[in-house]
């Protein structure tokens, strides 16, 4: 079977990460894999060896995004994939615009909250596009509840895979010994919502001195946030550490996870948290942590962007190492069910469905 992934950037990203991680397991499992990329951002996650890889420049702009248009309806002809799959809502449009009239079968895949990332009508724009998929893949239905009446029987929800092997390699032949380090990793930017966890861990910092604040990611609020460090006298307690391509060794080196954003799609860094065996603390945002975190079992959730409330939940993990290692284990075992295969064999179970229809 030929399936086509479509997206518009391998640049960092939880949605870039899932679809390189799906191409190659596909690949391994004998289907004749592809990626095209349009390349609006910088490539950074790399493509295994059997995937075949395809890149136009693009900028997201109109003239761009016509010739964007005429290369994927030209790539379609040509490759005449069984299941082409578009990951994240613009590559999602492009592909659908692109394939009418034509008897495609195409699963398009939505990796954020679409009523956070995108207005109302833009919303439902969209779902009067998706008439046109064989197949809509969300990954909590908590984001299947938000899609109108006449799209939900096209609904499939797939969580995001851990890739195990590759999370723990990160790790192979170095020294990891835990700190006291509590820890962060995402995008620099007003979604992942990391002045909430700063002014947290300030209400905390003079009580535990031993205990530092690292962020791993890069975005627009580097700036800002550094701001804000510095006028909470923490620019040695509190570290915008930059992206990193180890981020489980990160993980590994820490003793609690923090989650603090507005909204998500599924949060991939909660998840390789609760894998490392994290103690983890997220806020309770649409989508995703409620349904990976069993409030006062596996992990503390607390309301979107209150600081005080995110304060005591730290306050009560720094203050108790059983309580800190009785989560991070229960954390680590209840995310055993997304592991690659578990979660590959979904895939390929739809991807049957979708080629018999």
């Amino acid at each position: 079977m030929k399936v086509d992934f479509y997206i518009s950037s391998l640049s960092g990203g939880g949605a870039e990460k899932v679809l390189v991680t799906l191409a190659r397991e596909f690949a391994n499992r004998n289907y004749e894999t592809s990626i095209y990329s349009l390349e609006v951002r910088p490539q950074f996650y790399s493509v295994a060896q059997n995937v075949t890889l395809e890149k136009i420049s693009g900028d997201g702009k109109p003239k761009s995004m016509l010739e964007e248009f005429r290369c994927v309806r030209s790539r379609l002809k040509k490759r005449n994939a069984d299941i082409a799959i578009s990951f994240l809502s613009r590559c999602n449009l492009l592909l659908l615009v692109s394939s009418l009239f034509r008897k495609q079968k195409i699963i398009v895949c939505d990796r954020n909250n679409p009523i956070k990332e995108h207005s109302r009508f833009v919303f439902n724009l969209s779902c009067r596009l998706y008439r046109f998929a064989t197949a809509i893949v969300v990954q909590t239905e908590q984001i299947k509840g938000f899609y109108p009446d006449y799209l939900q029987n096209k609904i499939y929800v797939l969580e995001n895979p851990l890739d195990v092997e590759t999370l723990t390699n990160q790790c192979s032949g170095k020294s990891v010994t835990a700190e006291n380090t509590i820890i962060s990793v995402g995008r620099l930017e007003p979604q992942k919502d990391f002045a909430t966890l700063i002014n947290a861990f300030s209400k905390i910092s003079a009580k535990f001195p031993e205990w530092n604040l690292k962020i791993f990611g890069k975005g627009d609020q580097q700036s800002e946030l550094q701001m804000l460090i510095d006028s909470l006298g923490l620019q040695k307690r509190v570290f915008l550490c930059g992206r990193t391509e180890s981020p489980y060794l990160e993980l590994s080196k820490s003793k609690v996870f923090v989650l603090s954003s507005n909204y998500e799609g599924f949060p991939n860094a909660l998840c390789e948290g609760m894998q490392a065996g994290l103690a983890c603390v997220s806020s309770d945002c649409v989508s995703g942590p409620r349904e990976l975190i069993d409030d006062g079992l596996n992990g503390f959730l607390f309301p979107v962007g209150d600081s005080d409330k995110l304060a005591q939940k730290l306050e009560l993990l720094l203050s108790d190492e059983t309580l800190r290692m009785d989560m991070g284990s229960h954390a680590k075992e209840s995310v055993k069910r997304l592991e690659l295969p578990i979660i590959c064999d979904k895939w390929c179970d739809l991807l049957k469905k979708v080629s018999e229809k």
